[in-house]
């Protein structure tokens, strides 16, 4: 009996709702707004690691051989730092109505990897990718000279999260995300925990003064940030790349429709035109990778 198709049917969907929880996260974050950034990561942090070594206690593998080698643990140190400006730097800017500047740095994401993978793997760009790259430019230029200022929190977020997933290329098979989280969170989580006893310490955190819904929506802010990376970490592991690259676009969709049609932000002519170049770069990009995941298909 082969069990390949089914394995790709979960596959397909832990990732479309990996992708559907990361485009509704911004209306939980937003719900939060009052709270600020560096306390609401806090919990975030606190609370992702909490949960996420308890999953480790109870499925018996606390520590791997892998894990005791030192260049891999400051790879996963360097990892923790910038997921960490990563989701600091998202929660602002959620919070501080900049959904739109997010959601286009999903969109960037796959471009940066390019870059990265040109400069530090000396991967061949070719015609198609180089189009992409060079419609991507045109798209943040356009979307420079409207609003007058250079998209840096689009072009951070992406960058950094693209870095994170580069440091995080070619960790053993044998951990998990789950695992790689969790030891990410031994970096992360003291200096979260520290900062929310120093609130708490002075009366100063919003955990239990701004009623039930608040305080039940901090407790659970680790379990919003774990369970979308678990169900990714499970479609990365049965999905083909090109699949989950282009499924990835789900998430940037729904920030940009919840930014224009909910939360009301201004969205010109110009953003569009912009949105414009940079889908038909992804369009471009995406195509490349199908065709690179339909050829190992046919190799196997």
């Amino acid at each position: 009996m082969n069990s390949k198709p089914s394995s790709v049917y979960n596959g397909f969907v832990s990732a479309l709702l990996a992708y559907f929880i990361w485009g509704l996260l911004p209306i939980y974050w937003k719900n939060l707004g009052f709270i600020p950034s560096w306390e609401l990561i806090a919990w975030r942090v606190a609370g992702c690691g909490v949960f996420a070594w308890i999953i480790i206690f109870f499925r018996r593998r606390i520590v791997l051989k892998s894990l005791i080698n030192l260049r891999l643990f400051l790879r996963i140190i360097v990892a923790s730092l910038l997921i960490g400006l990563n989701w600091i730097l998202y929660i602002w800017a959620v919070s501080t109505d900049h959904i739109l500047e997010a959601s286009l740095a999903y969109y960037i994401n796959p471009l940066i990897n390019v870059i990265l993978g040109i400069i530090f793997f000396s991967e061949k760009l070719g015609k198609i990718r180089f189009a992409a790259l060079l419609l991507a430019l045109i798209g943040i230029i356009i979307m420079t000279l409207a609003g007058g200022t250079f998209p840096w929190i689009s072009i951070i977020l992406a960058l950094t999260f693209g870095l994170y997933g580069m440091v995080t290329k070619g960790f053993p098979s044998e951990i998990d995300s789950i695992e790689v989280l969790a030891w990410e969170m031994v970096v992360l989580s003291p200096l979260a925990l520290i900062y929310l006893i120093f609130l708490g310490y002075h009366e100063s955190w919003h955990l239990i003064s701004q009623g039930t819904a608040t305080t039940i929506m901090l407790s659970l802010a680790g379990i919003v940030t774990l369970i979308p990376l678990w169900l990714f970490g499970v479609a990365a592991r049965k999905l083909p790349l090109g699949v989950l690259g282009f499924l990835q676009y789900i998430t940037p969709t729904f920030m940009l429709i919840l930014d224009v049609f909910v939360y009301k932000e201004p969205f010109n002519l110009y953003k569009g035109v912009a949105f414009i170049f940079i889908l038909t770069a992804l369009s471009l990009y995406s195509s490349t990778l199908i065709i690179k995941s339909g050829r190992r298909t046919q190799e196997t």
